[in-house]
């Protein structure tokens, strides 16, 4: 009798156990895949409340099943490293600004010409997309990575405490912008360019270490540069590039299902999302800025436009040279890229 009590109690302990070890290990299933997204900038500008807002999506998309945690602010580190600390998994996705990296994405930077007669930013980056996918010259740049979204700026305006209402007027200035392109605008222009993260603009513009800037509306507002800055001319002038990237490794081991739904929300539907919601900041910018005292918006008269834009056009013609010596297809991709701005601005500005 003791033999079979003993019997009992063990077969009772035993299942407890099993149970205890069962719910373990489902609650251990559910838990969410965790993924550390890098950005660069604002934590409450409109870049990064769309951000937040496509993690929202995705993660609901997944029913809970992953958590991407936002980093904002260049908290994980300087946007200069911010390709490869995601190339090399030191963080598993996030924002890279092409303009950061000198030489290093040669075909992208065609949407950043001067002048290439972008309307808008949701223009912009539907015609980056469709370039991505189309050359695999575009795509071989961003060998490594998984590319999540290409998405491009709505033009920006150039911000300064000297009005710039002619080419002259920017002769002598140090304006800050991105590498490849915009620089070389500036420079045809008489200007000096100065690279730097946005997040040292407002204290550069403060000392006196620049004279300008060229950034988005969006993040204007977002850095606070208004407070800094007295005049804001306005152009098609350039719009700067942007990459949503993750890390390959990570990537391949996301389950299926996941990957699916991520890839829902990426691709040329994550540019179009992107873009749009760059414009509608971008507007809310530009009425902020139009309603401040002692704020003067210039947008360049017609006549004035074209004339920048024959003194820029050196630049297209080099950067086509530049491309093709290396053997790569500028002059094709350039040709390309000005069909898909016609395409897509009377898809979107009809």
């Amino acid at each position: 009798m003791r033999k079979k009590h003993y019997l009992r109690l063990f077969g009772s302990l035993l299942l407890v156990l099993i149970m205890v070890l069962s719910t373990s290990l489902t609650v251990h299933a559910q838990q969410p895949i965790k993924l550390r997204c890098y950005f660069h900038t604002s934590p409450v500008g409109g870049h990064a409340e769309f951000y937040k807002a496509w993690i929202k999506k995705v993660e609901e998309a997944t029913k809970g099943r992953l958590n991407i945690v936002f980093y904002p602010g260049a908290s994980l580190g300087p946007p200069m490293e911010a390709y490869k600390m995601i190339e090399s998994g030191t963080v598993d996705m996030g924002c890279v600004i092409p303009g950061f990296f000198p030489g290093r994405f040669p075909l992208t930077d065609v949407i950043q010409l001067p002048f290439l007669g972008l309307p808008s930013a949701v223009v912009g980056s539907r015609v980056y997309w469709d370039l991505y996918e189309k050359f695999p010259e575009v795509r071989k740049e961003y060998q490594g990575v998984k590319v999540l979204v290409l998405y491009s700026d709505s033009p920006t305006p150039i911000g300064s405490n000297k009005p710039i209402r002619i080419a002259e007027d920017m002769k002598g200035l140090k304006i800050r912008s991105l590498s490849g392109s915009p620089q070389e605008m500036i420079k045809a222009l008489g200007g000096s360019p100065v690279l730097m993260p946005p997040g040292e603009i407002y204290t550069s513009m403060e000392r006196n270490v620049i004279d300008g800037w060229m950034i988005s509306w969006e993040a204007c507002i977002g850095h606070r540069l208004h407070e800094v800055s007295k005049y804001f001319t306005t152009s098609n002038v350039y719009q700067p590039a942007l990459i949503f990237i993750m890390n390959e490794n990570v990537w391949k081991k996301l389950p299926d299902d996941i990957q699916k739904s991520i890839d829902q929300h990426c691709g040329a539907a994550g540019s179009e999302f992107f873009g749009k919601e760059f414009d509608r900041f971008g507007k809310e910018g530009v009425e902020m800025v139009r309603k401040m005292k002692g704020k003067e918006i210039i947008p360049l008269p017609p006549a004035e436009q074209e004339k920048w834009k024959g003194i820029c056009k050196p630049i297209w013609d080099k950067w086509v040279t530049d491309t093709e010596a290396k053997g790569l297809p500028g002059k094709a991709v350039l040709s390309e890229a000005q069909k898909l701005v016609a395409k897509y601005t009377k898809q979107y500005h009809p």
